[in-house]
């Protein structure tokens, strides 16, 4: 007669049954463990991702803060060139405007002395001044005056045509005659003549001008 052991049949089932659940609990604790390890190996890297840019950065700053420095230190130093550029400038200016006003000064040194001899070296006997003066203002053109007595017409007229002549006499014009009375009664023989003339200096050719050396030790 044959047997069969149905519990030993059911036992082998629930082995075969607890050792697939056994493998299915295991690739599970893999998957997770794997997740873990994958999540901490992310942190990780973006911890020394984080670490390298803050260096990094920290770097650039030292750097930028160096180059800031370096700039302000130059423009500083820029500063204080400009300023001492802009104090040579002024003194430039300053002793340019005075060598200027000396050599205006210079030039016009012997001017007046000049013009009084020629006027005087036109001057006739029959006449004399009473008056010589400065009649335009200092920015403009020199322009002189002279007043005198004439004992006639043609003195005067010897007088104006002698300024005229001299190379350094320009523009010579009358601005006013008067007759006058030398004594009373009116006596017509000794009229005199009032004149005002008007003229400007004049800047001579070169070859009119009598230049001389002079050396240290000639002025006697």
């Amino acid at each position: 007669m044959l047997e069969v052991d149905l519990l030993q049949g059911d036992g082998w089932g629930r082995e075969g049954r607890s050792g697939t659940v056994a493998s299915n609990g295991h690739v599970r604790r893999l998957r997770r463990d794997g997740w873990v390890i994958g999540s901490g190996l992310t942190i990780l890297a973006s911890l020394g991702l984080a670490a390298y840019f803050a260096l990094s950065i920290r770097g650039r700053a030292a750097g930028i803060e160096e180059a800031l420095q370096a700039a302000v230190a130059d423009s500083v130093r820029s500063a204080v060139l400009i300023g001492k550029m802009r104090t040579l400038e002024a003194r430039r200016d300053s002793i340019a405007a005075r060598v200027a006003i000396i050599q205006e000064i210079d030039a016009r040194r012997y001017l007046w002395p000049r013009i009084m001899d020629e006027v005087a070296g036109a001057l006739p006997e029959e006449a004399w001044l009473t008056r010589f003066a400065q009649v335009a203002r200092a920015e403009e053109p020199a322009r002189f005056e002279v007043e005198g007595m004439a004992r006639d017409n043609s003195s005067l007229t010897r007088f104006w045509n002698g300024m005229e002549a001299s190379p350094f006499v320009r523009n010579v014009r009358l601005i006013s005659t008067e007759n006058l009375a030398a004594g009373p009664g009116g006596a017509t023989g000794g009229d005199l003549y009032y004149f005002v003339l008007q003229a400007e200096p004049e800047e001579p050719p070169p070859e009119l001008l009598d230049f001389a050396a002079v050396r240290a030790g000639d002025a006697r």
